[in-house]
């Protein structure tokens, strides 16, 4: 398995978005749906991983705390504390 090489395309980040929004609600069911309309498992892996990075430290700005800290504090607090 191996990172992607091409640009993620717009049909694939509406998956990703989809699988978000029905993991946060807890539609196990919806989210298998989404994550197999795309059949590039690896890529929406890649993708939900770039987003996740991306939101983690855009709102670890937004808070006036570095990034790397931020990382640091949810590899401490681990699954328990996150959301």
């Amino acid at each position: 398995m191996s990172a992607p090489t091409e640009k993620p395309t717009d049909e694939l980040f509406r998956s990703v978005l989809e699988m978000a929004r029905t993991a946060k609600q807890q539609n196990t069911s919806g989210w298998l749906r989404a994550r197999y309309e795309s059949e590039r498992a690896e890529d929406v892996a890649y993708l939900t991983s770039m987003m996740l990075g991306v939101l983690i430290e855009n709102d670890a700005i937004r808070r006036g705390i570095h990034p790397a800290d931020v990382w640091a504090q949810l590899r401490e607090r681990g699954l328990d504390e996150f959301g």
